[in-house]
């Protein structure tokens, strides 16, 4: 435990210095959450400090990524944990699931996106130092939480290997091409059983094989709605690849069939989907998917391949519905909350409350409901709600609590504590008894001061303050 936590905390240390010299600021003051597109283009005339962040950045997270294995450290943490994947991305979707998923599981394990980035070569990528500038941008946020003194860690930022093993292992190479494959071949009701198999088949059959697709919906673009036209998903999935990918691949790109750019963007849909499951399994711990498209396929490969995910899994069937429940949109205000607010939490365990308060709502589902979504959102729905409720009546006891108390100071002392805080007055009454209320007045004050703020920092504190935050932005 004590080497993850000063793993992580090494590795926030190192990101954070390479941010700083490569864009002369901290995140926070660099940009909003939903500026950094805009920010980062200026930076050309940062041209010279860039590669010298970049050349300073390459040893020192080398010597990171080969000293401590967070992968196996992170499976041998007990506890409820869920683990991120089903993209290369980590933006505002996944950073505020991220958020989300604390004040629920022990820990959140997050595919480390630079690193994804920088183990293996990606001739594809057109701005390369854009995106790693980007996910540094997101995860440095959560910096605070790795630095806490926390038994448990909230969060773990892990190496995954996936391109890597891809290119130099053969039996992953080998699981990869079979799970698509296989996957494809399920779905579609297709003789495939690797990927060589369904490009053979759509490069043979084309119209057979977008058909298939157009059937079963299962072309979504990035950014795309689920169940659009497989025309339309096509050109967006084109559209969006465009505007990252290098003009080589581009043009690689225009010389396939409609067909063979389907079973490309198919490959690229299902490929991290399969890192997701083997994370999941590996690390004992939920998946966890914060992009809609992204949970689509991740489901349809969760069918695919059997009951693996159920058999790896040692979470509850209930932890696990109430998992996917908070990951929806409906649940998205929760992320309101700020990350010093979630510290506080953590500190005091409260992570661990609002479980309890959740199962006892999701108590009543059969085992038949935890495949609905939507029945285990209603009830995790209302678990939340009641601790709103305990807020609200909580507040309110504190008001007449202090009502009261403050009443007690009323009266023929009143003056007496009117002249402590008015100074002009105090030479009107005598001293000694203004002394005395005002310190009573004082005392309460305090008093009521730290309730409050306990209630505030509280777990139920926190969710009102996020429900009524209007999403400022850390």
């Amino acid at each position: 435990m004590k080497q993850l936590i000063a793993h992580q905390r090494n590795l926030f240390a190192v990101l954070e210095e390479f941010f700083e010299r490569a864009t002369g600021t901290n995140p926070k003051k660099f940009a909003r959450l939903n500026g950094f597109p805009e920010k980062v283009r200026r930076l050309r005339s940062r041209a010279t400090s860039l590669q010298r962040a970049f050349e300073w950045a390459e040893p020192e997270l080398n010597k990171i990524y080969r000293t401590v294995e967070p992968y196996q450290h992170a499976a041998e943490l007990g506890g409820i944990k869920a683990v991120m994947g089903g993209g290369a991305h980590f933006r505002t979707t996944q950073f505020a699931a991220a958020k989300r998923m604390i004040l629920y599981t022990d820990t959140v394990l997050i595919p480390d996106p630079i690193f994804a980035l920088i183990e293996a070569e990606r001739p594809e990528e057109r701005f390369r130092s854009v995106r790693i500038l980007e996910g540094m941008f997101f995860i440095l946020r959560l910096k605070p939480l790795v630095d806490a003194d926390l038994g448990i860690p909230p969060v773990v930022v892990f190496p995954s290997f996936d391109r890597i093993l891809q290119q130099h292992d053969p039996a992953t190479r080998e699981k990869v091409t079979k799970f698509v494959g296989g996957t494809l071949g399920i779905l579609l009701n297709l003789p495939l059983t690797c990927i060589e198999d369904a490009l053979a088949f759509a490069t043979a059959h084309p119209e057979e094989f977008l058909e298939a697709v157009r059937a079963k919906q299962l072309l979504v673009a990035p950014g795309g709605q689920i169940g659009q036209p497989l025309d339309e998903a096509l050109r967006r999935y084109i559209n969006e690849i465009g505007a990252w990918r290098t003009p080589s691949y581009m043009s690689f790109m225009s010389s396939l069939s409609d067909a063979q750019k389907v079973f490309n963007a198919l490959v690229e849909r299902f490929e991290p989907q399969f890192h997701l499951i083997e994370n999941s399994i590996g690390m004992r711990a939920q998946p966890l998917l914060s992009v809609d498209q992204q949970a689509y396929y991740f489901n349809l490969s969760a069918k695919a391949c059997g009951d693996s995910l159920e058999r790896g899994s040692t979470i509850s069937a209930t932890t696990r519905a109430s998992i996917d429940a908070l990951a929806t949109q409906q649940f998205e205000w929760l992320s309101n909350a700020t990350i010093d607010a979630l510290v506080e939490m953590r500190l005091n365990n409260e992570n661990i409350h609002f479980r309890k308060r959740l199962a006892e709502s999701t108590a009543i589902l059969r085992d038949a409901d935890f495949e609905d979504l939507d029945r285990v959102a209603a009830e995790v729905t209302t678990g939340v709600g009641s601790l709103l409720n305990d807020y609200g009546s909580e507040a309110k006891r504190l008001d007449e609590k202090y009502r009261r108390k403050y009443s007690g100071l009323a009266g023929g002392s009143w003056l007496s504590l009117g002249a402590f805080l008015i100074p002009h007055l105090a030479p009107l009454v005598a001293a000694t008894p203004g002394f005395s209320v005002a310190g009573k007045y004082a005392k309460t004050k305090m008093e009521e001061r730290s309730e409050r703020k306990d209630l505030a920092n509280s777990l139920i504190g926190i969710l009102a303050n996020a429900q009524h935050d209007q999403g400022e932005e850390e």
